[in-house]
């Protein structure tokens, strides 16, 4: 009978944790490593080496910036900065 009531709270803990895990990040926030449980890169921050859970200054695309920013890149290039929008700012 213990075995099972043990059994039982073991799973309830589990999937509680897993919960906490598969949670969504707040834009700009994103995933970097292999692990359970490693720092996801801030916003500014792209995954530079997942296996290391290294994250660098810049960003790959619109995904690692805040949400009023967009990622832009020089011609040719793989990483950008992110820059704030103006949505206010009429474009000709």
């Amino acid at each position: 009978m213990r075995t099972r009531v043990w059994l039982s709270v073991l799973a309830v803990l589990s999937l509680g944790a897993s919960a906490c895990v598969m949670a969504p990040l707040q834009p700009g926030y994103t995933e970097c490593g292999d692990f359970m449980g490693d720092d996801p890169c801030q916003p500014g921050q792209y995954c530079a080496d997942a296996t290391l859970s290294y994250c660098e200054l810049g960003c790959t695309s619109d995904v690692n910036c805040a949400s009023n920013q967009e990622c832009v890149k020089e011609y040719g290039e793989q990483v950008g900065v992110c820059l704030n929008t103006c949505p206010s700012c009429a474009y000709d």
